[in-house]
């Protein structure tokens, strides 16, 4: 959903704080920022931008804001989200200056490539993944999803859908399929981020 300027104003207020100070500011610092005086129009503000899926209200914390996504650009994922339902700002790397609209989506987050495990889809070590927010996927879509035992871990894999069961498979015959029951599925042992959109690689122009 798009932003109104004064949205836009807080939010870009918002991440420049995290970035200088590692938290978030107050709603006091923040109506100051944007021209606000009451309290409660600010809170109104980030209900909104909260409403929208830029940043979540943590209730009873001090400073209790966790950001989403970025007003602009498309976050790097670089920590792994242990369990959380979303991901928050404090886990991206960087932020690239390409317009998600780019993908024909506006929740999506990148992930910078690791190993060769999926060089026959032509995705290389250093590459960077660009992924649709979504917990649904269809048979043979590229995924990044999250293994959460032992250790929680994002992966990128082809899914394959079989009888109820879950096949993380990779496109390179040096490497196994991740294989997942209907009950390991219930009980979390892997949980799908997004589906793959598009690719940047360095010195090339994004592709969908």
């Amino acid at each position: 959903m798009a932003l109104s300027p004064k949205e836009k104003e807080a939010l870009e207020f918002i991440e420049a704080y995290f970035v200088d100070n590692g938290f978030p500011p107050t709603v006091r610092e923040i109506g100051e920022a944007i021209g606000f005086t009451s309290k409660s129009s600010v809170y109104k503000l980030l209900r909104r931008l909260e409403a929208k899926g830029y940043l979540e209200i943590v209730p009873g914390e001090a400073r209790g804001l966790r950001l989403i996504r970025p007003a602009r650009g498309i976050p790097v994922l670089g920590k792994i989200p242990a369990g959380e339902p979303l991901i928050p700002y404090e886990d991206f790397e960087e932020v690239l200056p390409v317009d998600p609209s780019f993908f024909g989506a506006e929740k999506l987050f990148a992930l910078r490539v690791k190993g060769d495990s999926m060089v026959g889809a032509g995705i290389l070590p250093g590459d960077l993944v660009v992924i649709r927010v979504t917990e649904e996927a269809k048979n043979g879509e590229i995924v990044a999803a999250v293994l959460t035992e032992p250790e929680p871990e994002v992966t990128l894999k082809r899914l394959e859908l079989k009888n109820g069961t879950l096949v993380l498979k990779p496109e390179n015959l040096s490497y196994e399929p991740f294989v997942f029951e209907k009950e390991d599925v219930a009980r979390g042992r892997v949980k799908i981020l997004g589906v793959m959109v598009g690719l940047i690689r360095k010195g090339l122009n994004p592709a969908l």
